[in-house]
């Protein structure tokens, strides 16, 4: 019986240093990732609009370079988005996040790093650091 309780203890001390470990994790930057796809905001909506399902299985988890022009910035609590035009798009085109906030300013030319997660209505891209302002 004390045999279990001893293994018992060092399981629940493992765990616990475990979840210590991830919920300091940081996300790593990608500002010395090499990039998978440069490409402009346009060219990158225009993919996933014109087919959805091949530009997930292209661009979904990759290293994106994409340049475009800054149409909206919003900074928030736990960092800032940033929208590039794209000239096919209703609304907006790139939104992507930072974890920090950049000095960017509507109208300003861009190219920034960032990952690609997917496309709802716009491409919606994390983790970005800018390479070019």
């Amino acid at each position: 019986m004390r045999n279990i309780l001893i293994y018992i203890a060092f399981a629940m001390v493992v765990v616990a240093i475990y979840g210590v470990y991830e919920f300091n994790r940081t996300v790593p930057t990608l500002e010395d990732a090499k990039a998978d796809f440069t490409l402009s905001a346009d060219e990158l909506f225009d993919a996933f609009d014109a087919d959805e399902e091949a530009a997930i299985a292209k661009f979904v988890g990759k290293v994106v370079q994409v340049s475009g022009t800054v149409v909206a910035s919003e900074e928030k609590a736990e960092g800032s988005t940033v929208t590039l035009e794209a000239s096919n798009a209703m609304v907006g085109g790139v939104n992507c996040g930072f974890a920090s906030s950049p000095e960017l300013k509507e109208g300003q030319q861009v190219t920034l790093k960032c990952a690609c997660q997917g496309f709802l209505m716009n491409v919606v891209m994390n983790n970005c650091n800018v390479v070019q302002n």
